[in-house]
């Protein structure tokens, strides 16, 4: 095969004719183009903002809402402490005191495991709500692109 010659004419004419078809209106038409897809993109950066905004605000609701659980689980369990400590005081044995400690001990190792299994289930249910409206606005931007590319 041989290759094709090109001479210094043939490019100069093959630019001009390149030039002049590109007219007003194509020079109008492209900008109309450029200008829609900077709107949309605009638009799906305002949505995506609104979106991390709405995951901010389930987890700060998560956080308040752990926070609030979490401190009257300590009270609660501070009042238990306080209750137990009275009793074994005023018990009348040493053997008495120990039973109490030892029950105190059990029931509130046993009430934290509760406390940790229901904070990791909290938290669990926090996540997934919360990375929902980013993983949409994940999908909505993979559209995007492949609209774009196609």
């Amino acid at each position: 095969m041989a290759a094709k010659k090109t001479t210094f004419e043939g490019v100069t004419t093959e630019a001009f004719e390149s030039l002049t078809t590109f007219s007003p209106d194509t020079m109008k038409e492209g900008y109309e183009k450029f200008a829609k897809g900077m709107s949309s993109w605009a638009d799906f950066q305002r949505e995506s903002v609104e979106a991390f905004m709405a995951s901010a605000g389930v987890f700060a609701k998560g956080f308040e809402k752990a926070a609030t659980t979490h401190a009257s689980f300590v009270k609660e369990q501070f009042e238990e402490g306080v209750a137990t400590a009275k009793a074994a005081a005023a018990s009348k044995s040493v053997q008495e005191a120990v039973e109490l400690q030892n029950e105190f001990m059990r029931t509130s190792f046993e009430k934290n495991l509760g406390q940790v299994s229901k904070l990791a289930d909290h938290w669990t249910g926090v996540t997934k709500e919360a990375t929902d409206p980013l993983t949409k606005r994940y999908g909505q931007f993979v559209e995007l692109v492949q609209a774009y590319r196609a």
